[in-house]
């Protein structure tokens, strides 16, 4: 399946909310009496940290007053009739997804790939070439990790002689360049490809929070393969589909995405299409998933391009949700150019939580490794932290 050409360049940016100031007409104690938290206050506007409040909550206002106006978490939208309206200014700054290059080590890795080489050389060769490389080019914005995997055989015998699976591996992190090259370059093929245990095994020695409160970064793994799987507990002949979809199926369920590229032909449809579709937890009523088949150097540089650039988009996640009013009223300032809300090149409210840059905006956001963006919201628009 033919793969086009995204953006090399790209990132996404998480918003940390930082609330500048309050719809108050006068100091922190709020314009009126303010009474306990959740009870009625004093007729005036709540301050800052005014628990009562009045007619209106401040920002930080856990209740409102009972007779308070309307509102969620403590930040209430309007004016409340104040003279001063501070804005509140949301900051940005770069996170990074994870990749997780998981490469085939068997023997027919060997093979020649499209008159550029071998399909060992040409993988290795794009992953680690600088300039114009995948991982130089990216480990700024790309938490890169890899793993190498492959078993040995004992002849006739399917019992691997050794360790199984056999996997040398880096851990992800920001400008891993080195230490990936360090174990790729001088790295060779081996024989067997027990790709279920594989996953497994790369999978289980990451660092995935289960606590659904924490903000989690994109993670994803790729897999570059040329040949139907084995698996550990008889590695001759390829009968190990059920596992390898499986681990793609368990994968997802601890919130990796898989995706597989065949190197070469020789890994039938039904499987790409299978560990495609398990890759992104899809069951037999979804639309099916991408794959990727790839048979030279230019489509397989593409391939991994495709699937790298697509993990930085531009969504941009707010550290808060937007829960009232008109978002379009915020200001949007990319690299000091101001953004029109709802334009082709502008921004959009994806999400409650979210927010979308737009046309030659997205462009930047992608191109650009030093970006800077700054939100503003008026007080009319509420903010929930």
């Amino acid at each position: 399946m033919g793969a086009q050409r995204s953006p090399k360049s790209a990132a996404c940016l998480v918003l940390l909310c930082a609330a500048l100031g309050a719809c108050s007409g006068d100091d922190e104690d709020g314009g009126g009496s303010g009474g306990t938290s959740g009870n009625a206050g004093s007729s005036g506007n709540g301050g800052i940290d005014n628990p009562g409040g009045g007619t209106s909550g401040g920002i930080d206002n856990p209740a409102g007053g009972s007779s308070g106006a309307s509102g969620v978490g403590g930040i209430v939208p309007g004016d409340g009739g104040g003279s001063e309206c501070p804005d509140a200014r949301v900051r940005a700054s770069r996170v990074t997804p994870t990749v997780m290059l998981l490469v085939d080590q068997s023997s027919s890795m060997n093979d020649p790939f499209g008159g550029d080489g071998t399909r060992w050389n040409v993988l290795r060769d794009f992953l680690l070439e600088q300039p114009n490389g995948l991982i130089s080019d990216l480990q700024s914005q790309v938490r890169f990790g890899f793993a190498l995997y492959s078993a040995v055989s004992g002849g006739m015998d399917p019992e691997p002689i050794g360790e199984c699976p056999m996997i040398t591996s880096v851990q992800p992190a920001i400008d891993n360049y080195d230490a990936i090259a360090a174990i790729y370059s001088p790295a060779d093929v081996i024989e067997d490809t027990p790709t279920g245990d594989s996953i497994d095994a790369v999978i289980d020695s990451l660092d995935l929070s289960n606590n659904p409160d924490v903000q989690k970064d994109p993670v994803v793994l790729i897999l570059a393969t040329d040949g139907e799987p084995d698996r550990c507990e008889e590695l001759d002949p390829q009968n190990g589909q059920e596992e390898a979809i499986a681990a793609a199926t368990r994968a997802f369920s601890m919130g990796v995405r898989t995706f597989i590229i065949s190197v070469g032909d020789e890994v039938s449809d039904e499987h790409q299409q299978d560990m495609a579709n398990a890759g992104l937890g899809r069951g037999p009523t979804d639309d099916n998933a991408e794959y990727w088949e790839v048979g030279d150097d230019a489509s397989l540089r593409e391939a991994l391009m495709e699937i790298v650039s697509a993990q930085l988009g531009c969504e941009v996640q707010l550290n808060g949700m937007v829960a009232s009013g008109d978002a379009c009223e915020g200001t949007v300032v990319l690299n000091d150019q101001p953004l029109e809300c709802d334009d082709p090149n502008g921004w959009e409210l994806s999400t409650p939580r979210t927010i979308r840059l737009l046309g030659s905006a997205c462009d930047t956001l992608k191109s650009d490794p030093d970006v800077f963006l700054d939100v503003t919201f008026p007080c009319s628009v509420g903010v929930v932290q």
